[in-house]
């Protein structure tokens, strides 16, 4: 218990007396890393399964804004208990920073049930809404199906890497997406290819990564000075998901048209067929690619302010917004 007091007034220390612009670089770079391992992560299916037809990229295209839409609801209870958390580490309030800690967690990994069970029931009506045409569909069950079991912990994956960023603990995050991502890239050819499953080895490989990641980042998020996570410290108040909603409402907002524009672009693409879906799925992994380091720059920023603000060292906090 000591030794973790210690790790923890070491931490805030950091935090809230060392040169601002040498601790976002410091906590960017793990982001950066993470970013854009996970948009090669994405760009992996893509590259396996446009080597079967026309169709299958299609296919991983149209879920895509699926994948982007579970991705903004967990970054609203991810960023919006990270936020809190890392100011209630400022203000050296750590009681309040688990509870809010296992809200954001499991009320997330709850949703994420929720939202695949309704996934299951209504996957035709849903791929449809996505973009999907009749002779996309059939694929896009293929890679659904798999997604859709997946969900939970590809979401509660999203809550814990935010919350561990905001905590400091940028690295440790970044060591659970990126064994993730490898084994996804590993998998991907296996699969796809030797196993002849098609398009299904992919979400399905992809499906085996996320639990690997989840499995890796709920061993560390509690090590060191890390804020770990308890059903014991899951009590659900309308506080809590007041500050939640503060903190996580723009993210959800950001991610939730990024879904919306992909589906978009789906439908209108759709009026000249098969490929042009699959040209607009390629493009936009592109796309994520190419901002992933600005992503990644920015996340470097967010503990950094959070600490201080919490500690109300709010010099540091206009330092660095300068």
């Amino acid at each position: 218990m000591q030794n973790i007091s210690q790790a923890q007034d070491k931490k805030f220390l950091m935090m809230t007396t060392h040169p601002v612009e040498k601790l976002v670089s410091r906590l960017a770079v793990p982001s950066i890393i993470t970013m854009m391992i996970s948009a090669i992560y994405n760009m992996a299916d893509t590259f396996f399964v446009a080597r079967l037809d026309v169709q299958s990229p299609a296919a991983v295209g149209v879920v895509f804004s699926y994948m982007a839409f579970i991705q903004a609801v967990a970054f609203f209870f991810g960023q919006g208990s990270a936020n809190y958390i890392s100011r209630a580490l400022g203000a050296k309030d750590r009681d309040n920073a688990l509870l809010i800690a296992s809200t954001g967690f499991f009320t997330s990994l709850i949703i994420g049930v929720v939202i695949a069970f309704l996934g299951f029931v209504y996957m035709d009506e849903v791929l449809l809404l996505l973009g999907s045409t009749q002779t996309i569909m059939p694929r896009a069950r293929a890679y659904f199906k798999y997604i859709l079991l997946g969900t939970p912990f590809i979401m509660s994956s999203f809550v814990m890497n935010n919350q561990m960023r905001f905590q400091g603990n940028a690295f440790m995050s970044m060591l659970g997406i990126t064994a993730g991502a490898l084994l996804n890239i590993i998998l991907d050819p296996v699969f796809i290819f030797v196993l002849d499953m098609g398009v299904a080895g992919a979400s399905s490989a992809t499906m085996l990564s996320q639990i690997v990641s989840f499995s890796i980042l709920l061993h560390l998020t509690g090590q060191k000075d890390g804020i770990p996570l308890n059903i014991k410290n899951f009590r659900p108040k309308f506080s809590h998901y007041r500050e939640i909603t503060a903190g996580g409402l723009p993210a959800l907002g950001r991610q939730g048209l990024a879904s919306v524009s992909v589906a978009y672009m789906n439908h209108l693409a759709g009026f000249y067929g098969d490929l042009a879906i699959a040209a607009v799925s390629i493009v936009t992994r592109v796309t994520f690619f190419a901002t992933s380091m600005v992503l990644g720059f920015g996340q470097g920023f967010q503990p950094v302010c959070g600490f201080n603000f919490g500690a109300k060292k709010f010099l540091r906090v206009l330092k660095l917004k300068r």
